[in-house]
């Protein structure tokens, strides 16, 4: 079952999951936060290798740049090596973050928002003014159109009375926009309740992205004792 449950959440987070399956696990995302927990510590150990990964592909090119040109051969089976490495990397312990050499912040905080996060099932919520607008909006997010589901969840967040889904979804349409700091201010009204522990988080990620790191830093000293405790380590030994 755990086998299952493992591959599964694999699938999903390499974007191999549709269907079906898609819908399932995501409305599991939604009722077990230890699913949710176990999904964000796999994105992170994840995106640690992806830059570490990049890093020696790097460092590769660089010595092949200053010697004699290498047959191809070589070069591939070099290549195939590093591959190999990242995949080890990837089944760490979460002590080994805290032992590996600092990764940039910003770089980590975009690898962390490349994955959107999983869109609702239940979408009204108190959001019952405009259904609609409400559900059209959301049909944009689950189907990839975030420039659309932005341009028409900012403007339901306008209302005195958008709820938190409406609020939330609004900063990550923008984060996955490349809107950060636009995102912030709609992140930072998400009201207390079962969205405001990732709106806090999407929030620091965003503050990062746009070079305000120390002001993501509180916010993240609050995580260290939660869920995303891997993550928020990462990320402040990450900031200098």
């Amino acid at each position: 079952m755990e086998e299952n449950v493992d591959k599964t959440l694999r699938a999903y987070a390499d974007g191999s999951l549709s269907g079906e399956a898609l819908e399932a696990f995501e409305r599991q995302l939604e009722q077990d936060p230890d699913l949710r927990s176990e999904l964000d510590l796999y994105l992170a150990l994840k995106a640690m290798d992806n830059l570490r990964l990049k890093k020696q592909l790097q460092q590769i090119e660089v010595a092949e740049d200053v010697s004699s040109p290498a047959p191809f051969i070589t070069r591939r089976r070099m290549l195939w090596t590093a591959a190999a490495a990242s995949v080890a990397l990837v089944l760490a312990a979460v002590w080994w973050l805290r032992e590996a050499p600092r990764p940039d912040a910003a770089q980590l905080a975009q690898e962390y928002t490349a994955k959107p996060y999983p869109s609702p099932v239940a979408t009204m919520g108190n959001d019952t003014s405009q259904p609609d607008a409400v559900e059209q909006a959301f049909l944009a997010y689950r189907s990839g159109d975030f420039s659309a589901a932005a341009a028409q969840l900012t403007a339901l967040a306008a209302k005195p009375d958008a709820g938190d889904k409406i609020l939330f979804y609004a900063g990550e349409s923008l984060l996955q926009t490349g809107q950060a700091e636009r995102a912030v201010a709609f992140f930072e009204r998400v009201p207390p309740g079962e969205l405001r522990d990732v709106a806090d988080w999407r929030h620091a990620l965003a503050l990062i992205q746009i070079n305000r790191p120390n002001e993501a830093k509180p916010i993240l000293e609050k995580m260290k004792t939660g869920s995303r405790k891997a993550q928020a380590e990462a990320l402040l030994n990450a900031i200098k």
